[in-house]
């Protein structure tokens, strides 16, 4: 146990994985604030994420696993802002300040830091229950950056990777998800799966290099955190539009193996959240050389709908009957939860 956290700081997030040399940076860790020059003709991209335990993350969950997940998903912010990580700071409140925790805390947060290049430059710590709260800066050029509000009637919808996995991924790790009691296995999962799953949930992988290298191509995008159907609806509210989708063109895991039946795996998909995969629209004249870039960042992107008049989303299906698509997107101040 450290008596104090100017201990902690020097010990673990000091350390030359996290606090790292960065253009730019004049002063990080050690000081009352940090100093940085930003880059000239250039915006400067921020954004804070707060995870709870036991909200964000279950309670069980693995110091290094906290770490990963708290980074990333603020990463994934910066990538549906087509900016490039620059720099964070970390408020992190502790019950307790256990060596071998704050050891693998660290460990995993600088993976996360080295991989992206995005230097830790200062924050706080705290005692009381378990929270993590990461800001993350992030540069682009002037008038380069992705917004949310830029979607045309006519626009094509893709998204990236695949959804719904994130929200697997709770279930395997013991979370509870906010789809209900209904949302549940119909077999135990594989160890292979589950441990497929749970990275999928604690590692999401933030579209920074498809960001950056296809934003010219990108009318609109957001980051799909609390499920697809809510923030998609996000993003035609910001446009002034509406939007139909075919449901069954969304992109599902396939890695299942049976135990999860198909009308939870497109809940999943539709409204799970925790995937941070991105949904973008672009302009019919350039989606050809939109798919074409995209593949040479190694992100697969499929499209799922178009951008039309009006105000909501809907849903198209060929299925006689239709698909049955209800449920609800993830919101942070849920009723069940007063």
């Amino acid at each position: 146990m450290y008596k104090n956290e100017f201990e902690i700081i020097t010990n673990y997030f000091a350390a030359p994985n996290l606090s790292f040399d960065h253009e730019g940076i004049d002063l990080g860790i050690g000081d009352d604030a940090a100093l940085i020059r930003i880059p000239s003709a250039t915006n400067l991209s921020i954004s804070t994420d707060v995870l709870v335990e036991g909200v964000h993350f279950p309670i069980n969950a693995g110091a290094a696993q906290i770490a990963k997940r708290a980074l990333l998903v603020n990463l994934s912010d910066l990538a549906a802002m087509a900016a490039k990580p620059y720099c964070f700071t970390l408020g992190l409140i502790l019950p307790n300040a256990t060596e071998n925790w704050l050891c693998e805390f660290s460990k995993g947060l600088g993976e996360i830091a080295q991989e992206f290049g995005i230097s830790l430059i200062g924050g706080d710590l705290s005692e009381g229950p378990m929270a993590v709260a990461i800001q993350v800066h992030g540069i682009t050029p002037v008038n380069k950056s992705l917004r949310r509000n830029g979607a045309k009637i006519g626009d094509q919808i893709f998204v990236t990777g695949s959804l719904g996995e994130g929200a697997i991924g709770l279930l395997c790790a013991g979370g509870k998800s906010h789809l209900g009691p209904s949302f549940k296995f119909m077999s135990r999962p594989s160890e292979k799966a589950r441990d497929y799953f749970e990275k999928a949930y604690f590692q999401p992988t933030p579209r920074v290099d498809f960001a950056l290298n296809c934003r010219d191509y990108i009318s609109s995008a957001i980051d799909i955190s609390d499920g697809l159907i809510g923030d998609l609806q996000h993003l035609i509210k910001a446009s002034g539009t509406g939007a139909v989708i075919d449901i069954e063109k969304i992109p599902v895991s396939n890695c299942v193996d049976g135990f999860l039946s198909s009308e939870n795996l497109l809940r999943a998909a539709l409204f799970g959240g925790d995937d941070y995969e991105l949904c973008v629209s672009v302009a019919p004249e350039k989606c050809e050389d939109f798919v074409e870039v995209a593949g040479r960042s190694d992100t697969r992107v499929t499209l799922i709908g178009e951008i039309i008049a009006g105000d909501d989303v809907e849903f198209m299906s060929s299925v006689e009957g239709g698909i049955d698509a209800d449920g609800k997107a993830y919101t942070h101040f849920s009723p069940e939860r007063r």
